[in-house]
């Protein structure tokens, strides 16, 4: 790839990721979420006995910057704190059914947003687009 080409590509994402962010397509916020809150969410949504520090992980934080993000979704009441059932010593995250609602919806609003924006791609691009944001989204995680 040419400095100009990732130039591009850097400049796109950006972009991207602020129409993505919590502000949200044409200004609406997603829920009263932040993004790290959305994605730390997410993460607890799709892991049995979650524990902070994987939170953290997935995050790219501190296992305090990852507290403070897990006691604002508490306070929130989108988790709960519990002992971990094969360890007492253990906290784990749970969802509750605040959490779930908040996700779902959060989740639809993006899955409209894109497909609004997938609606206005050529056809045969719209499976480029998705497979290459798949890889991408892939390799971060990696």
């Amino acid at each position: 790839m040419t400095q100009h080409t990732i130039s591009d590509l850097s400049r796109s994402l950006i972009e991207i990721a602020w129409h993505f962010g919590p502000r949200g397509l044409n200004g609406e916020c997603c829920e009263n979420l932040t993004m790290p809150e959305f994605i730390a969410l997410d993460r607890v949504a799709t892991t049995p006995q979650c524990a902070v520090q994987e939170v953290g992980r997935v995050l790219g934080f501190s296992k305090s910057g990852a507290t403070r993000i897990v006691n604002r979704l508490e306070k929130k009441g989108y988790i709960q704190k519990v002992k971990s059932h094969t360890d007492g010593r253990i906290c784990c995250l749970e969802m509750t059914s605040a959490g779930e609602q908040v996700l779902s919806a959060t989740d639809e609003r993006y899955r409209a947003q894109f497909s609004a924006i997938a609606a206005r791609l050529p056809h045969y691009r719209v499976a480029e687009v998705t497979a290459l944001l798949g890889a991408m989204a892939t390799a971060l995680k990696g």
